[in-house]
């Protein structure tokens, strides 16, 4: 079995870290600070199945795996085990053909739908706004903490053998002609057959020096944590079309200079995405802007947040504030990740967006497929590194 050195201590790492020690590979995991020190501990904590029907066989390859390790983990993983149900919420007319584009996904997937009215909606989620005027409870959503997920991965795959090094920085690759044969780190080199880069928006820190450039960048987002006096919510309820489209998204993914130039940087798209933790308090999230500076370019971003989320559920205005959070997610053109090979020797897995959880087990196997020979578990070219080439 080869030899394997993975970058990066997220989701995705961990979890290639998971997939490859068990099937037998000598693993190394590194990362340059602590396990799940990025996005993979700074999002909202959920899972559903993604919009993108492309994306939907490597999201329901993903949870199995999530029961299967938190069911066994070396430390406590809260994940629902049983869909708790995904709320959309139209607060005004004009919010019910923005949640069509949800709710035909959910249909083609199979996900039993109830469509509710007013009476209905606030039967099922009494904390809903009052003035909402329609909704439907998908049969879906695990709410679930992502950064007890990545380390209960990291240490299943130690218990089977994997290395892991955090706080160790890699700086470069070694070479032996044009292939790939491990990485530099600042504890010196590590020899490997093959080296997977799962680092996020730092991927490309290592990749555009040695000249395999690909189109991923990075958007901050931010969570805001609140403690209610009260109440309480029973599903994951989310402001029904919020997300931005496709023309939006260039805007974030990679602005450009002559947009910064005349108008700034773009601003965060904000909506009002709630739910209730293991530990009593909810979560408001979610947004998404542009990484340029390592300081928030909008740290008003919280206030926005919080005003979205009291719109969709006014009992959150009383709610204590114990804190917030951003992190980094990489993201790509068309908001699929990038997994594949880019030279001998070397192979990434990057490019999530905000669907690293979602997608992390998933990713895992198809980059284990790829290391090990073996035959794709779901159809790989959607997810080629350089689609975007020419």
């Amino acid at each position: 079995m080869p030899d394997i050195a993975i970058v990066g201590g997220g989701i995705i790492g961990a979890a290639c870290a998971y997939e490859l020690s068990r099937a037998g590979a000598s693993v190394t995991l590194i990362e340059r600070d602590e396990l799940a020190a990025g996005a993979s501990g700074r999002n909202q904590g959920w899972f559903v199945l993604p919009e993108d029907p492309l994306l939907e066989p490597m999201a329901r390859a993903t949870l199995p795996t999530y029961l299967d390790v938190a069911a066994s983990a070396a430390l406590p993983v809260w994940i629902d085990r049983e869909p708790v149900g995904h709320l959309l919420v139209a607060l005004d007319a004009d919010d019910v053909p923005r949640a069509q584009d949800a709710l035909t996904a959910a249909t083609a997937q199979g996900v039993g739908i109830r469509e509710l009215d007013p009476d209905d909606l606030h039967e099922v989620e009494p904390a809903v706004s009052p003035g909402a005027v329609a909704g439907w409870l998908l049969d879906q959503g695990h709410r679930l903490d992502p950064a007890a997920l990545t380390v209960a991965l990291a240490l299943a795959a130690k218990a089977a053998s994997a290395d892991i090094r955090h706080h160790v920085r890699v700086r470069a690759f070694v070479h032996d002609g044009d292939a790939i044969r491990g990485v530099v780190t600042d504890d010196g080199p590590i020899h490997a057959d093959t080296v997977i880069v799962a680092a996020g928006p730092w991927s490309t820190s290592l990749l555009d020096p040695i000249g395999v450039r690909l189109a991923v960048s990075g958007a901050r987002g931010w969570i805001v944590r609140v403690q209610p006096a009260s109440g309480t919510l029973h599903h994951m309820v989310e402001h029904a079309g919020w997300r931005v489209g496709p023309e939006r998204l260039a805007d974030v993914a990679r602005p450009s200079a002559e947009r910064v130039a005349d108008h700034g940087m773009p601003p965060a798209d904000v909506g009002a995405v709630l739910h209730l933790h293991a530990d009593g308090t909810v979560l408001v999230g979610s947004s998404r802007q542009p990484w340029i500076t390592p300081e928030p370019e909008d740290a008003g971003v919280p206030q926005r947040l919080l005003r979205a989320g009291i719109r969709l559920a006014p009992s959150l205005g009383g709610a204590a504030v114990v804190s917030t959070w951003w992190g980094l997610r990489p993201i790509t053109p068309d908001e699929r990740p990038l997994v594949g090979t880019v030279r001998d020797g070397l192979v990434v897995a990057t490019g999530h967006g905000s669907e690293g959880v979602i997608l992390g087990a998933g990713t895992a196997g198809l980059a284990g497929s790829i290391v090990l020979g073996g035959a794709p578990p779901f159809d790989p070219a959607p997810f080629d590194p350089f689609r975007f080439d020419g």
